[in-house]
């Protein structure tokens, strides 16, 4: 029961709650709930070490990766929610303005002092380009 008790409070600890999410947020990886988990487990373990004399390293090591595992569940799917909903709305964004090739985006970009966002290429897309170009004139 005293594990149970202690299952529940430390799945609602804020600061475990941050360094999952932390840990979530920054890793780009595979498997991101269990590592976020396990270096929340880790580093919270590590912090009661250091903030209370008499407490063993590991001493409750498995609720806290349980909590932590299940903290690193609802977070993840909360960011994951977040990053789509942000992606969505950045392609919506984009769309709204006016078509590239009309006289109105022209004037806008002219007023603005600077071409449309949408209109630049990245980097890797212009390697690419340049890349099909190139075999499109070895094949001549």
């Amino acid at each position: 029961m005293v594990t149970l008790t202690f299952l529940l409070a430390a799945f609602l600890d804020p600061v475990q709650a941050g360094i999952v999410l932390a840990a979530i947020v920054f890793h780009r990886g595979p498997l991101p709930i269990i590592v976020a988990g396990v270096i929340a487990a880790v580093v919270s373990e590590t912090i009661m070490v250091l903030a209370v004399d008499d407490y063993m390293w590991g001493e409750l090591i498995v609720p806290r990766v349980i909590s932590s595992l299940m903290q690193a569940a609802v977070l993840w799917w909360i960011v994951r929610v977040i990053r789509q909903s942000l992606a969505r709305g950045s392609v919506a964004r984009a769309d709204v303005g006016p078509a590239p090739g009309s006289a109105t985006a022209r004037v806008g970009s002219f007023a603005t002092g600077g071409s449309l966002p949408g209109s630049q290429l990245a980097p890797w897309h212009m390697r690419a380009y340049v890349r099909r170009r190139m075999n499109r004139l070895r094949l001549r």
